[in-house]
């Protein structure tokens, strides 16, 4: 696909990274010219420099050719303008970031009189056919996470029968143990591991090492049950408490206390905690600093389930999310904005770390899918995608076995569902069928190559 980016800032760079890994044809557009010659000395893309709203900026890009416009600049009424004049110069779909949620619902205008109808405005009336909200993206992989047995993100396929779960390596009777041995409720596998070096597919015979992040597929209601397997189930939380009472903390507040869980949020800014204060209804908010041991224990988080740092700072949250660990919260999670830092943030014992960045590139994963691909996802950082394919009744690889259908090394094919919904682990020797739906889990960079095997 030709694809244009308009926006080279943290969000803009790492979709560019995931795009071009995944061999599409990329522009970036982009006001200033260091971050202009920043992305293009790091990646293999083309570039414009210039207000990406603008008619003449997008044609010089060649928004007249695009499959794809993704306006991620830092302003939200840029990129939806952007979208705009791109969808009316010729551009197939668009996708714009806001931050503003109320740019995503209807609008309803005025009327002639009392007993005419009113006009409603659609969000694609703005010529936007996605809208992606990072801080929505965020709030709701934290909520997500607080409500489920395990501190771990999942990810779903075949309409939610199957899912890919991370797990932490933490029961010593696993160590060193080989993953053939290890007696998984079927149908489950493991198709990625990530340790210091990096995401990988494992070989057979490999062996769990303490620490491991493990991401198995599994039917979906077998996957609590395996976790047990690697770590110690948690009840969903009851108490949290988010440092930082910004948009993203403010939104977890809100989602946690409609689902009835107890609240409290940290802010440092007197003005903020007196806002928050009046517009969340049952949730407590105090003003002070994150950082201060004794006043964390003061508030009580040595009672809470969990904990949230959701600041403007990596590394605030990073070594709040540390001192909450310390201080014996089962849970902590944290916000970085700088997917840079997840690995220095999960290295110091941080459950988790979510980043705006990182979660709305996946979601263009899903939303840029490839011929026959009807589900997309990445695990870990940007390493490694899972992608579901439909087999086409005229594939090449109707009536093939596994093994003979040419998958590269490292990738696998973690799952087959059947026509009549049957889930299987596929050995070498499964052969398949029109209309399959497989699990393909492989390196980004090898993408390319997977898909063409299914053509």
């Amino acid at each position: 696909m030709y694809i244009i980016v308009a926006g080279a800032g943290v969000v803009g760079f790492h979709i560019t990274s995931l795009l071009t890994n995944e061999d599409h044809e990329v522009m970036v557009i982009e006001q200033s010219a260091d971050a202009l010659e920043s992305i293009s000395r790091q990646l293999d893309v083309g570039t414009v420099l210039g207000n990406s709203a603008l008619p003449r900026i997008l044609k010089e890009a060649g928004c007249k050719q695009a499959d794809l416009l993704i306006a991620v600049t830092d302003s939200d009424e840029t990129n939806m303008i952007t979208c705009f004049v791109a969808k009316e110069l010729g551009t197939r779909m668009t996708v714009a970031r806001v931050r503003n949620r109320e740019y995503v619902n209807y609008f309803v205008g005025g009327a002639a009189s009392p007993t005419a109808p009113r006009k409603v405005v659609r969000p694609k009336t703005f010529g936007v056919d996605l809208f992606i909200n990072p801080v929505v993206e965020a709030a709701q992989e934290i909520v997500n996470i607080l409500s489920s047995y395990y501190s771990t993100p999942v990810e779903n396929f075949a309409d939610g029968m199957i899912q890919i779960r991370e797990f932490r390596a933490e029961k010593k009777e696993l160590f060193d143990k080989p993953i053939p041995k290890i007696e998984f409720p079927e149908p489950a596998t493991i198709v990625a591991i990530t340790r210091s070096e990096g995401m990988f597919t494992p070989i057979p015979g490999e062996a769990i090492r303490e620490g491991d992040l493990i991401y198995v597929l599994a039917a979906s209601e077998s996957i609590n049950e395996i976790g047990q397997l690697f770590a110690e189930m948690q009840h969903p939380a009851r108490t949290v408490v988010i440092l930082g009472g910004g948009r993203v903390g403010a939104m977890v507040a809100e989602a946690l206390k409609e689902r009835r869980i107890t609240v409290k949020i940290i802010e440092k800014s007197t003005t903020r905690a007196h806002w928050l204060a009046a517009e969340l209804e049952g949730v407590s908010v105090v003003q002070g600093d994150g950082t201060d041991r004794d006043f964390l224990i003061d508030q009580g988080i040595t009672l809470a389930d969990a904990f949230v740092a959701s600041t403007d700072s990596d590394e605030l949250n990073i070594l709040s999310g540390l001192l909450a660990k310390n201080l014996g919260v089962a849970r902590n999670l944290i916000l970085v904005n700088n997917p840079s830092n997840i690995a220095l943030a999960e290295a110091v014992g941080v459950n988790v770390a979510a980043s705006p960045a990182l979660l709305t590139a996946r979601k263009i994963a899903r939303f840029v899918l490839h011929s026959g691909v009807v589900s997309a996802a990445m695990l870990g950082g940007e390493q490694v995608q899972a992608l579901e394919i439909v087999v086409s009744p005229e594939s090449s690889v109707v009536g093939r076995v596994v093994n003979d259908i040419g998958l590269p090394k490292g990738a696998v094919m973690g799952a087959l569902v059947s026509g009549n919904g049957n889930i299987i682990i596929p050995g070498d020797a499964s052969v398949l069928q029109a209309h399959d739906h497989v699990i393909i889990v492989s390196p980004l960079t090898l993408i390319p190559v997977v898909e063409k095997r299914f053509k």
